[in-house]
């Protein structure tokens, strides 16, 4: 009997002991190194500057009006998102804010309303004074937090607004599509139609609107497609200098869909320069700098970031672009990440 036991006991050790293994290993792609650019000089504050800030958050600013999408900063942790409910994280928003010097934003742009994109959108915006951009759904999130309704609005689709210098175009696209039907048929083309109070389930925060953002300032602009899904031919004649471009979950996706991606996505808008984003492991904060996906993640669920990297990397160097991976904090002149 106590033999037996003991051999029960060793087994579930071995077991725990291999799940917080597989747990600690992160591959790291070596395009994060080949591709990772630094800062020349730090931007002037006059001048068109970009700062990326984890999964899809890019911050915008010429120094007078200050753009951000999706803001989303409270990152739960896998067992927060596993027991079955979320909820903006006040203390650690307010931290990353500070990180990034944001004291104040014009906008902020949820890209669809997941909640790993719009969850800290009605948080940050109160924090900010932003004016929330976004869908009905996005709106709604803004709702159960508390937000004045004018301090909200729903973009129209495929006609200009214009923040200060910044005209800023809403394309509806499509979100990537879950390889697991039961996801899809929960997440994806449905509306969150009643406000969300937080804590919520993860699956309350349903996509909305998926856009893809066309940005111009000056003689600048720029793409952003915050998720790695495509509609065909809804991309107006628009040449891009810069893309930033969604990458998370190709590498599950057949060559005709990624093919597809490359043509309706990238191909329409013809960057010089892609910045790959959604890369990161959404559930590590950031105050613990940006980390990939664990094994035990990418076995159960697939995924491949080597491979989502080579598949941006085929489609694209042959054709003279430029791939560019930004570290996290450091904000970019535009002009320099277009021209280095």
């Amino acid at each position: 009997m106590k033999n037996g036991l003991k051999i029960l006991g060793f087994f579930f050790g071995g077991i725990t002991l291999l799940f917080f293994i597989l747990i600690s290993i992160r591959p790291e792609p070596e395009a994060l190194t080949k591709y990772l650019v630094k800062p020349i000089m730090s931007p002037k504050s006059n001048e068109l500057s970009v700062q990326f800030l984890g999964n899809t958050n890019l911050l915008f600013s010429d120094g007078t009006t200050h753009i951000l999408t999706d803001g989303f900063f409270s990152r739960p942790s896998a067992y927060e998102i596993l027991g079955g409910e979320v909820s903006p994280n006040s203390e650690g928003v307010i931290e990353d804010l500070k990180r990034a010097n944001i004291t104040r934003l014009d906008a902020i742009i949820p890209l669809h309303s997941h909640f790993d994109h719009a969850m800290d959108a009605g948080l940050v915006a109160d924090l900010t004074g932003a004016k929330l951009l976004g869908s009905s759904s996005s709106i709604n999130i803004g709702k159960g937090y508390g937000l004045a309704a004018e301090q909200m609005q729903i973009p129209p689709l495929n006609e200009p607004i214009f923040l200060g210098k910044f005209k800023l175009t809403f394309i509806a696209s499509q979100h990537w599509q879950y390889p697991d039907k039961a996801q899809r048929d929960i997440l994806l083309n449905q509306d969150i139609e009643a406000p969300i109070v937080p804590p919520a389930s993860i699956y309350d925060y349903k996509e909305g609107i998926s856009y893809t953002l066309l940005i111009e300032h000056d003689s600048t602009k720029i793409a952003v497609q915050g998720s790695a899904g495509f509609k065909k031919d809804v991309i107006p004649d628009f040449k891009a200098d810069i893309l930033f471009l969604s990458i998370a979950g190709l590498e599950s996706m057949d060559e005709t869909y990624n093919q597809n991606y490359q043509e309706y996505v990238v191909e329409a808008v013809q960057p010089e320069v892609l910045v790959p984003i959604h890369w990161d492991d959404f559930t590590i904060p950031l105050s613990k700098g940006l980390k990939t996906t664990h094994v035990l993640f990418n076995w159960l669920y697939g995924s491949d970031l080597v491979k989502a990297f080579e598949i941006v990397e085929q489609k694209n160097l042959t054709k003279n672009r430029k791939i560019k991976v930004l570290p996290l904090w450091k904000p970019f002149k535009m002009v320099e990440l277009i021209q280095q």
